[in-house]
């Protein structure tokens, strides 16, 4: 019996494409725009799928890749927060205690010269301005410029931080933000196997002169 696979057209079934047979995705905000046609065209070209039944598996295949790579992005945008929370709580620590200090010495000046504390006038700490001044930091700590980034690791490490330090205690201290991505990604993992297996196995069943369908 002739195992050859059937070519007909998808134009037969009044379509342009096999792939016109899947639901166009509509972008997620939070996705970087355009990012998910590129990735599925590449992904298309590496997979070549020759059969329509193929062309869904290899859709599939492809919405799971694509879903780990966001559950990492968000996994990694939760860890960001925590460090970025740490990196501020640090600068305000930093600044609070160096306003303190700064209040200390002008009160010494303020006695010596003579005056009381009916008369004294205390700055209050601008607690606004040293989150501000954390928020910076932490900005830099993350910038993608290599140099931005090395000066803000060298600010971290004078506050008392080792950036290595801290990157583990985010790790350490997930919230359910972070933790839910984390947990998804051994469902993924193991669903991406599944599908992966059931599609080589289409493909080892494939007569060796079938056509590749341009999805």
């Amino acid at each position: 019996m002739s195992q050859d696979l059937p070519t007909t057209p998808p134009t037969a079934f009044g379509l342009e494409s096999f792939a016109d047979l899947l639901p166009v995705r509509d972008p997620i905000p939070g996705e970087d725009p355009g990012s998910f046609e590129g990735f599925r065209a590449a992904m298309m070209a590496s997979l070549i799928p020759g059969t329509p039944y193929e062309c869904v598996i290899a859709e599939n295949l492809i919405a799971i890749e694509w879903e780990l790579v966001q559950h990492r992005r968000m996994r990694d945008s939760g860890l960001r927060v925590l460090i970025r929370k740490a990196i501020r709580k640090a600068i305000v620590r930093q600044k609070d205690a160096e306003h303190q200090s700064a209040l200390e010495a002008s009160w010494e000046r303020h006695v010596e010269a003579g005056g009381s504390e009916a008369n004294w006038n205390e700055t209050p700490f601008d607690r606004d301005a040293a989150k501000m001044a954390g928020e910076h930091l932490a900005a830099c700590a993350m910038s993608r410029d290599p140099e931005t980034q090395a000066r803000a690791y060298e600010d971290v490490s004078a506050l008392g931080m080792d950036p290595v330090e801290i990157m583990g205690e985010a790790y350490r201290s997930y919230e359910d933000s972070v933790t839910h991505h984390e947990n998804r990604l051994p469902e993924l993992e193991q669903r991406r196997r599944e599908v992966k297996r059931d599609f080589d196995a289409l493909q080892r069943a494939r007569p060796v002169e079938a056509t590749v369908i341009e999805p």
